[in-house]
């Protein structure tokens, strides 16, 4: 079902974890990924969902930030037809991973610009400046695409139902207050609308769509 709101607990002032500096960041990240490696949050229903809603906008070409094991482009391209999707991770990558590229997804590259249909991350809490990530992340998507946040409470980093913001989840902010303030940090997105995941963890789990103009 596809709701203008979010069923989100209340609102907060976003708080992001304070660094020494960028490479201690990196560090704590890289750490995470060794340790979690193997941890999928990810469902396949879930991303069956989103495909569902992505469907109709025939997209070709799409990306996934903070993937771990991949299994989010392999779910996309397996419902999008004709649609391939790669993913990034600032941890180590198989070598025999052809659809993952070892990468910071905080940084600029040149040949991710104004390249994809759609951008899916579950992983935007791990940013270490989400006005500035959450802008490089616009500038990857093609006019006309989206950019798809999938949330849970958990993530939301308010002490409430998972811990505070820390040195490997970095941001705290609810997902009302994501969705009001993506749009102030570039011109370029409106909220577009969310949707309810099957597959629910801590009372909810949405998919959290902006349209990029």
């Amino acid at each position: 079902m596809i709701i203008k709101g979010t069923r989100a607990s209340g609102e907060n002032k976003m708080q992001v974890y304070k660094y020494k500096s960028y490479e201690e960041y990196v560090k704590w990240q890289k750490h995470a990924n060794k340790k979690k490696n193997k941890n999928v949050w990810a469902e396949e229903k879930n991303i069956a969902t989103i495909a569902e809603f992505l469907q109709p906008y025939n997209p070709r070409y799409g990306i996934c930030h903070g993937v771990r094991q991949g299994l989010e482009q392999k779910w996309f391209m397996q419902y999008l037809s004709g649609c391939e999707v790669i993913g990034t991770e600032i941890g180590e990558v198989r070598q025999d991973d052809k659809y993952t590229m070892q990468w910071d997804f905080n940084k600029e590259n040149e040949i991710l610009k104004n390249k994809f249909d759609f951008l899916y991350s579950n992983s935007f809490d791990h940013a270490f400046n989400p006005a500035s990530t959450f802008g490089i992340w616009v500038d990857q998507v093609k006019t006309g695409g989206f950019i798809i946040f999938e949330y849970d409470r958990r993530q939301e980093h308010t002490g409430e139902v998972s811990k505070k913001y820390n040195s490997v989840d970095p941001v705290s902010i609810t997902a009302g207050e994501l969705i009001e303030r993506a749009p102030s940090w570039s011109s370029r997105v409106k909220y577009h609308c969310s949707i309810n995941m099957p597959v629910v963890t801590q009372e909810w789990r949405i998919a959290i769509i902006f349209e990029v103009l």
